[in-house]
């Protein structure tokens, strides 16, 4: 039987543990979660997968890069927000009730029970809702194709108990192309419901002065439910950008849209060395005409 063409992925299944970097801090391994299946060649010249797509993952094109998003930004992760707000209003909501109710009785057990249960609530609420829609709309990972550099936005920690903090970006890492690694994991993702199996799309690189010691680790793209073929059609638009000159955005296909809020601002180094400010949504349109029409 024919395999659909957004599953006719190039790469082995990959049989064995990491093996690029064998000095892995406690804290990224522990970032490290799940098992690999798939590892993108280091030579970079090689596809990954018969098509490219950028997976509605592309979130702005500047003349000289693009910036891709991660599964964060996408509606899933927005939506999983709401549901645990709305869990957590309940608990809040029952609190409130035994904080009413002991004030008009003056008892003692309603208002100390009220307060312990508003409080159950009121902080998972916040947390809920400051990830889903007071943080950052996506988290952006530049591919500058003229400089052969990535940049990757790193969110800065969010406190459970400072309900008055907003999380945003903390830093941004720049390293060269040609040391970024891939790699697609699965993961046990637990959706409040049941557990699945659900891949994403890992990116690796090492110390400049140590590349077998593991610097960072970023997500891009989105969370594959049960496969990771399809997964690797971003990685293979990436690469014919970086290595073949190919479009910043493939025919018939738009920029991201999903999330909430706004997309961070990048540092004013990275948008220089991206030739300047991304195009509007009709620029990016054009291009993907364009694209089409050279296809």
């Amino acid at each position: 039987m024919k395999k659909l063409p957004e599953y006719n992925v190039l790469l082995p299944d990959w049989q064995g543990p990491e093996t690029q970097f064998d000095d892995i801090s406690e804290a990224l391994r522990a970032m490290l979660n799940g098992t690999i299946t798939r590892v993108a060649p280091e030579d970079k010249k090689q596809p990954v997968h018969e098509s490219a797509s950028t997976c509605d993952s592309l979130l702005a094109v500047h003349p000289h890069a693009i910036e891709v998003g991660a599964p964060s930004g996408t509606g899933e992760a927005v939506g999983n927000g709401n549901t645990y707000a709305v869990f957590f209003l309940g608990f809040m909501g029952f609190g409130a009730w035994f904080l009413w109710e002991g004030l008009m009785s003056s008892s003692a057990f309603f208002l100390a029970s009220g307060s312990i249960i508003f409080a159950i609530g009121f902080f998972p609420f916040s947390f809920a809702l400051r990830m889903s829609h007071l943080a950052p709309r996506d988290i952006p990972v530049v591919f500058n194709r003229k400089t052969r550099e990535v940049s990757i936005c790193v969110l800065g920690r969010l406190r459970f108990w400072r309900f008055w903090e907003r999380v945003g970006i903390d830093k941004v890492i720049t390293t060269s192309w040609d040391d970024l690694q891939a790699r697609s994991y699965k993961i046990m993702q637990l959706t409040g419901e049941a557990a699945r199996d659900t891949h994403v799309l890992r990116l690796l690189w090492g110390e400049a002065r140590n590349p077998r010691k593991l610097e960072g680790i970023a997500l891009i793209g989105y969370l594959g439910w049960y496969e990771d073929a399809a997964l690797w059609r971003l990685w293979e638009h990436i690469r014919r950008y970086m290595e073949e000159g190919g479009p910043a955005i493939q025919p018939g296909e738009s920029l991201r849209t999903s999330g909430a809020g706004k997309l961070p601002e990048l540092p004013p180094e990275v948008i220089a060395a991206a030739g300047g400010p991304a195009f509007s949504v009709e620029e990016v349109a054009r291009l993907a005409n364009a694209a089409g029409v050279a296809a």
